[in-house]
This record gives structure tokens, C-alpha cells and sequence, in this order.
């Protein structure tokens, strides 16, 4: 039997021990700039993306935001665009994703052009009650090819209202449903008045009292006696609410900001959820 040599034997031992020791060294260097790493990425991504994302969202969870108001969510907008880049779960991307396009179908929707059509629509039929025909005449055309066509010429106060930009008065009109500012009386005798919307008689006004060249236009013969101005008619005999509020682009729309106040709720609830962790995880100040 071989001689122990215990030299080697103490040298062998001593550099295994000193290569452990090494290696633990080392490995709980790599852990801690490794566990490092991922905090830092962590907290990056709640500053950079979660906390902002939720900052934007946070306006369109509130039911009292008015439809007029036009959603700006440029984050979501980016992170819908460039999905790639932000490494979502697959849940939490499907809902920004839908999110998304809950919102550009709310926002084409243009609500302060469709109250337009109705109150151009309104004044037509206001116009023809009290004054007759919205055509003022007729004139005869000839195309090139020798082809006779008639055109219809619409009476002034119809063009203008169609012409006219009324996009002010109109915002103030749906700022304000509900809130008659005016009224008109319908019964002198027993001195009864009714409440009405003041910027739609001053529309009204704005085309029937128009002049031109100086001089005013010349309104047909009412058709039928009125104890208010034919403006105050037409704003107290058509429901501009009634009639805006049916139309199907206007149930639509608030059927979209209702669902985006839903999905707004729901994903802000998730981000919070993450934020939550990731701060209980890396940010806890431990005293």
C-alpha cells in the first residue's frame, strides 16, 4: 500500500475548499446583480409603462365625462401600434387592444356634425310649416350635349343654415341639455310661458334675419298667424333633444362611452394589481 503523501493531500483539500469558496462567492455576486437586474427592469417598467398607462386611463373610468370630449391615449395608442416592444402578458394586450378600438370608433363618431344635420333638418321642416316650400324657383340648364336638366334653387335662410359654421353654439347647446335658459310665451291671457333653448332661436334668428348687400332678405307670407317670432316657433315645436337623441349614431356612441367606462375600470384594476406587486416586491421601505 502507497504511502500517504500528506502534503498533496492537505494542498489538493486546501484548493478544493478555496475553489468553493470562490464559487459561492461568485455565485452570490452573479444572484445579487441578477436579482438586482430584475428589480431595476421591474421598476422601469411600472415608471415607464404601467403608471402611465394607468394615468391616462384614469379620465375615461368617470361616467361624468361628457361624450363631446374627444379621448386623446396616445400610451394606448402606442402600445396597440408597437405591441412588440412592451412584452404584455397576452391577456393584458388583448384588453388594451380592445380598449383601443372601443375608443377610435367613439371618437369618429362626430357628434357636434350630426347635431348640425338634425337642426339644418329642424329649420326645413319649420320653414315649410310657416312659409311653405324650401324652393325658391327653378332654372334650366343645358349640358353639353345639348341635354336639358332642371335645377332647384333653395330659399336663402335654408342655404345659409346648412352653409353656416354653428360649431360653438352647438357645443353650448349639448353642454347644456336639460338647462333651458329662456322662455317663450304661448298664452298671453293667462300669461303662460314656456322654457326653450335660447341658442337655437339665435340660429334660427342668424338665417331668417339675414341680410344681404346691406339689405334684408324678404321673408315669404307667413302661412299661419303666430304670437312669437317664427325662430321661437321653430325651437319650441321641434324637440331638438328628442330628435338628436334618437338617432342611431347618437345611441351608438354613448353605448361606446359606456362600455369603454366599463373596460377603463376593469384594466385599470389589473394595472394596479401589477404596480402593487411590483413595488411590494422591489420598493417596500422596510423601517
Amino acid at each position: 500500500m502507497d504511502k500517504i503523501e500528506w502534503g498533496t493531500f492537505f494542498t489538493d483539500s486546501l484548493t478544493g475548499i478555496v475553489v468553493l469558496i470562490i464559487g459561492l462567492i461568485l455565485g452570490g455576486i452573479t444572484g445579487y446583480f441578477q436579482g438586482k437586474k430584475k428589480s431595476s427592469l421591474g421598476i422601469e417598467r411600472k415608471n415607464e409603462i404601467y403608471q402611465p398607462l394607468l394615468d391616462e386611463l384614469l379620465p375615461m373610468s368617470r361616467s361624468e365625462l361628457s361624450v363631446l370630449v374627444k379621448k386623446e391615449t396616445p400610451m394606448l395608442k402606442e402600445i396597440f401600434m408597437n405591441d412588440y416592444k412592451y412584452g404584455l402578458s397576452t391577456e393584458l394586450q388583448k384588453k388594451c387592444d380592445h380598449l383601443y378600438s372601443l375608443v377610435e370608433k367613439h371618437n369618429q363618431i362626430n357628434i357636434v356634425l350630426i347635431a348640425h344635420k338634425k337642426i339644418v333638418e329642424i329649420f326645413e321642416k319649420g320653414y315649410e310649416e310657416l312659409y311653405g316650400s324650401i324652393i325658391e324657383g327653378v332654372s334650366i340648364h343645358t349640358d353639353r350635349d345639348g341635354n336639358g336638366y332642371e335645377q332647384e334653387h333653395e330659399v336663402l335662410p335654408v342655404e345659409l343654415i346648412r352653409r353656416g359654421n354653428f360649431e360653438k353654439e352647438i357645443i353650448s347647446l349639448l353642454n347644456n341639455e336639460g338647462m333651458y335658459d329662456s322662455e317663450v310665451c304661448v298664452d298671453k291671457s293667462n300669461n303662460y310661458f314656456v322654457p326653450i333653448y335660447s341658442v337655437l332661436v339665435r340660429i334660427y334668428n342668424a338665417v331668417l334675419l339675414t341680410k344681404m348687400n346691406g339689405e334684408e332678405n324678404i321673408l315669404p307670407p307667413l302661412k299661419k298667424e303666430l304670437n312669437m317670432s317664427p325662430a321661437e316657433y321653430i325651437a319650441l315645436h321641434y324637440n331638438f333633444f328628442e330628435i338628436f337623441n334618437s338617432d342611431i349614431q347618437i345611441t351608438k356612441k354613448i353605448e361606446l362611452e359606456e362600455e369603454i367606462i366599463d373596460k377603463s375600470q376593469e384594466l385599470i384594476s389589473d394595472l394596479k394589481g401589477i404596480i402593487k406587486k411590483i413595488v411590494k416586491t422591489y420598493e417596500v421601505e422596510e423601517i
